[in-house]
């Protein structure tokens, strides 16, 4: 089966927004989609002040719906806006 490193990328409503809770939810969430092994959580600067929280994951290709994915990191609290940022094939 073909593996996929997903990167997903969520857009805080403001600077001011604590991204701690964000960040935890969002692994929550990327990890009940079907993440496999160890995930990246971090934080992106934009401008102005303005972060975007970065969730990378591996998942399997088969089956997976990350759009689906992306709009329920959409509907965490104080998050504007999700989506599938990169998708990169695994090797080995």
């Amino acid at each position: 089966m073909a593996r996929v490193i997903i990167t997903f990328k969520l857009m805080p409503e403001s600077p001011d927004v604590d991204l701690a809770p964000i960040k935890e939810k969002a692994e929550l969430i990327a990890r009940e989609a079907g993440a496999i092994g160890q995930m990246q959580v971090k934080e992106e600067p934009i401008a102005f002040g303005l972060k975007a929280v970065l969730v990378l994951g591996m998942y399997e290709v088969e089956g997976a719906d990350f759009d689906g994915t992306a709009a329920k990191l959409g509907e965490i609290d104080q998050v504007q806006s999700a989506e599938v940022a990169k998708m990169d094939l695994a090797l080995g």
